[in-house]
């Protein structure tokens, strides 16, 4: 059953926190049609990696914007709790880390798709 505060957020997906935990973990199955095709093999690997790292980014994404959340709803806010919001260069860093994993994962399917294409 889904939270009234949650109904405003349009209709589930079936992804979210459990997808990325599935991913962060590894449990990523390819298609039968990837398995049969051992030429695939190693970009299927990498393509797994890709998704490990595009779900390891996003989850340090998610926890800069609840805390900045928490943060700007606090009764008494102070410079200092902005401070330590806009010095974080970590979530820069996973900005970037996120942008290079999703590159790679796009190439890794564009390969993907030419090698099935070929056949």
């Amino acid at each position: 059953m889904r939270r009234e505060s949650d109904r405003g957020q349009g209709e589930r997906t079936g992804a979210g926190r459990r997808a990325r935990d599935r991913l962060l973990a590894g449990a990523t199955t390819p298609s039968p049609t990837l398995r049969g095709r051992p030429e695939l093999q190693n970009m299927i690997l990498f393509l797994a990696d890709d998704l490990r790292e595009s779900a390891l980014a996003m989850g340090g994404i998610e926890a800069f914007v609840m805390q900045a959340q928490k943060v700007l709803e606090k009764p008494e806010l102070s410079i200092a709790d902005l401070r330590g919001l806009v010095d974080d260069e970590g979530v820069l860093e996973r900005l970037d880390l996120l942008w290079d994993a999703l590159s790679s994962l796009r190439k890794s399917m564009a390969l993907i798709h030419d090698s099935l294409e070929k056949v």
